[in-house]
This record gives structure tokens, sequence and C-alpha cells, in this order.
């Protein structure tokens, strides 16, 4: 397997477009799915995987493929135009009926809008040809100097000017008609489970607890959590890890987890991963890194988010481990019948989760401080579980979800900013990694209490793995079919 640092030409995290066939569509991409019986305009504007973050990369796909094939792209992307006006026009309509994104989201989005239309209108944009011979290169250079610029620059204006005054100063669903209903309505969709807000905070406060006492058997005599969670946010603040060395150590935790597949699993990877830097745009408003499936002759990526990277030291391998191996990549390039198609958060994130787990059984982690970045990313997951329907349940502030994690994780304030914005737009999104992750490990334990020595984490993986992305229901009826048979053969 090889593991290097390629350019940006990445499939994306979520396995989706904000171009739906040949129909372009400024919206929040696959979030807006979320919201189908939802008024509020969440629908359109989304800093993690709306229109002006997915649209620019395959921008650069259309400049890496070349001006021979780029006449469908021309075609496509001349509808840019009247796709940011009809965007608008509904945007209006929000602001009519009281439907407006968070002030916290607008910012971000907007931001996001501006930057993009400063790389769109430099002299020499990544997003224009620079040999101009083939017609096609003139072609759409033209369309992204003489259209589609002008239009992002339109758009970027009446948020400024228009909707950002009026944006909803309330972060979560609660002050909306039918907030809580379009809560639970956006967990559904995102994790395939119904779960009540007792049991959602339930496995909240569990992963809390599990994970305090986890970090205080790293620790030495007399420290506390709240000691351990302070000396390790100061050690993320002083240190002087760069960029290439956060990235070298997750490609060297990508090469030892290849190495060790086979004991935990019937099969390695069939396809190669290799790591690529966040392009600059995204990096203030984006997680510390994602996956992008293999498309074509491209190889899989994990996409890591180079900025500050002193703060992400700590979780460096846990993240490779979630995005790569065993983690998505290990998931997307399972060797299958049927390739897994379809997407789940519930089970894709569940399963990515339950890699961090499955590392260290796997013995993956390098060193102390390793396991520890482990221990404090499941703090992160967990408090999202008491977060998210604090936010759009109750009445929390944005600044009082701030301060649970500030308290509960060894994230900074930055970091913790992009965090909660994200629980903001896309409520019920990241609910499913502990939610899938639990009930992938109460189901081993269950099968492991029924079968004793005859469960073989082999098997058992390959019953989550090759049946492909399917509801979470469907994986645990999947899982206790598998417990079954096995303990009819042995009896």
């Amino acid at each position: 397997m090889r593991v290097f640092i390629g350019g940006f030409t990445a499939a994306f995290i979520l396995y989706c477009s904000s171009v739906q066939g040949n129909t372009v569509v400024a919206d929040s991409g696959i979030a807006a799915k979320s919201f189908k019986n939802c008024q509020t305009d969440l629908r359109y504007l989304n800093q993690v995987v709306g229109w002006q973050v997915k649209w620019p990369r395959q921008w650069k796909s259309t400049i890496s493929a070349g001006p021979t094939s780029g006449s469908d792209a021309i075609s496509k992307w001349s509808q840019t135009p009247a796709a940011l006006k009809l965007a608008i026009d509904k945007l209006r309509l929000g602001m009519s009926a009281n439907e407006t994104a968070p002030h916290a989201i607008v910012i971000r989005v907007k931001q996001q809008v501006k930057d993009l239309l400063s790389e769109l209108t430099l002299a020499n944009s990544k997003y224009t040809f620079n040999n101009l011979e083939h017609q096609n290169a003139a072609l759409w250079n033209s369309l992204i100097r003489d259209e589609i610029a002008p239009a992002v620059s339109m758009f970027e204006k009446f948020l400024q000017n228009e909707y950002l005054p009026v944006a909803n100063k309330s972060p979560g669903l609660s002050n909306i008609k039918g907030g809580a209903d379009c809560f639970f309505n956006t967990v559904a969709w995102w994790t395939t489970l119904e779960p009540s807000q007792e049991e959602i905070e339930e496995v909240g406060r569990r992963y809390l607890n599990e994970s305090h006492a986890q970090l205080l058997a790293t620790g030495r005599k007399g420290d506390t959590v709240e000691s351990m969670l302070k000396a390790l946010r100061t050690e993320t603040k002083s240190n002087h890890v760069g960029a290439k060395e956060l990235i070298t150590i997750s490609e060297l935790a990508l090469v030892r987890a290849h190495d060790k597949t086979l004991s935990s699993f019937s099969n390695q990877a069939n396809k190669e991963i290799v790591i690529s830097e966040m392009p600059k745009y995204m990096q203030a408003s984006a997680p510390a890194g994602y996956y992008g499936r293999s498309k074509g002759n491209t190889p899989a990526r994990y996409i890591i988010n180079p900025s500050r990277p002193n703060e992400r030291r700590l979780m460096a391998e846990v993240i490779a481990f979630h995005e790569g191996i065993p983690g998505h990549h290990l998931w997307s390039a399972y060797p299958r019948e049927t390739p897994s198609s379809g997407y789940n958060s519930g089970i894709l994130e569940g399963w990515a989760l339950y890699s961090e787990y499955l590392a260290d059984e796997m013995d993956l982690y390098s060193t102390t401080y390793d396991r520890q970045g482990m221990i404090t990313k499941h703090l992160w997951a967990a408090s999202r579980l008491i977060v998210e329907p604090g936010l759009h349940l109750g009445d929390w502030s944005r600044e009082d979800a701030i301060q649970f994690m500030m308290v509960n994780t060894v994230m900074s304030r930055t970091e913790i900013e992009i965090e909660v914005d994200r629980y903001i737009a896309m409520p019920g999104q990241s609910l499913s990694y502990i939610l899938g992750a639990d009930l992938i490990l109460s189901e081993r334990k269950r099968a492991r209490n029924i079968l004793g020595e005859k469960f073989v984490i082999k098997e058992f993986h390959d019953v989550i793995l090759k049946a492909g992305v399917r509801p979470l229901p469907q994986v645990r009826e999947d899982i206790r079919t598998w417990v079954q048979q096995a303990n009819e053969v042995t009896l």
C-alpha cells in the first residue's frame, strides 16, 4: 500500500454532490435531505457540505481532466447563475417567513463565499486553464470570469447586505415551528434509529463516564480528569508540531494499520489510500479531516486539515484510523461480491468510530499520548449527545454549548466553535458516530457472551462489512442471525 501526499481531486466525505445529475443546485447538499420536513433555511446554507464547499472541487476536477473533455462541464456549469439566483429567491422567502438560518452559520458561509470569490477572480485562478489553445479552455475561462464569478459576487453581497442582518439569533431548532419534530426527523434520517431525548443523553453520559475512567487509567496517582485535560490542552498549545510532521504521523499510522489488518479481518482493503492536504479556503471552518472514496483511476484519499497542526497532533493517529484503516477506507475498499453503495451515516460513521476502539485492541496506537488522543476524541464524540439536544430541544445558547465542550473535551475554543456550528447546521449527523458505534459494540459484547470461545472477530466483522450500507436495525438483525446460526452449529 502506498501512502503519500497528493493533489486535491477528492471525492467527498459524504458520498454525494450538490450537482444532481446535470442539474446544478445551490443548497446544503446532502444535509438538505435531512431537513425535508423542516421549515428552516438550513436547507440552503451549510458551511460543511454546502455548494460553496463542493462546487469548487468539481471545477478543479474539470481543470485536472483537461479541456478536451470540457464541453459537458461548460454546459452543466452555465446553469450556475440561475442556480444562485434561485437560491437567493428561496432565502428571501425564508426571510419573509422567519425561517432564516442561525447567525453563526450565515457568518461562516458568507466568509467561504467571499474567499471563493477571491480565488475565482485571481489572474491565475486554479479554477481556470493556463493554456488556451483548445477552444474549450477559452470558453471555460470565460464562463468562470464572466458568469460564475459575478453570480458568486451577487450571492455574497446578498448575504452581507440583506440576509445577515435578519439571520436567526437562536442557534437551535427549538424556536421554529415544529422544531422538536424536525430534530427527531433529522436524527432518524442520519442515524436510521429513533431514540428519545433521554436515550440519546443516557448514551452520551455513559460514554463520557467510561472515557473519564479510561483517561484516568493512563495517568499518575493523584491525577483528576480536570487536571489531565488541562495538561493535555496546555501541551497542544505549546508543542511545535508542523503540518509536515502531522502528515508523516498519519502516514505511518495508516501503514501500521494496513500491515495489521489481517489480525482482525478476513481481508485487507483492495484499493490504495493516499493523503492529501485540504484546500486553504476550507480549512478555517472544516474539521480535522475526512475521507474521499476512490473514483476511476484516482485513489481513495484521507484529506487532512493541516491548519493549527499543534492542536491536531494529539488526535492525529486516531483520526487517521477513523478516516483510513480500519475505518472509512477499509469499509469502502473491503472486498465484496457486490460493491457497497448508498449513504447512511449511522453505519458508516458508527463503523469508523468503532474502528477507533478496535485500533486500540489491535495495538495500533504508538504511544500513551496517542491513546490519550483516542480517549479525548471519545469525550468529544460523547459530548455531542448532550450538546445537540441542549441546542435543539432545550434553550442552550451557542456559548452554553461551547462552554460544555470546553469543560468536557481537550479541544481549543477555535476547534470547538467549528464543531458546535456543525451541530447547529446539521442536527442529528454528529449523533450517528456514537449511536452507531454503541450498537456495534453492544452487539459484539452480546455475541461474545453467547458464543464464548467460538466467537471469531474476523467473522463478526465480515457480517458487518460484507453486506455494505444498510440501516442500523438491519445490522443488528444480521449480527443476531449470525450469532444464532453459529450457536446452533456449536451445540
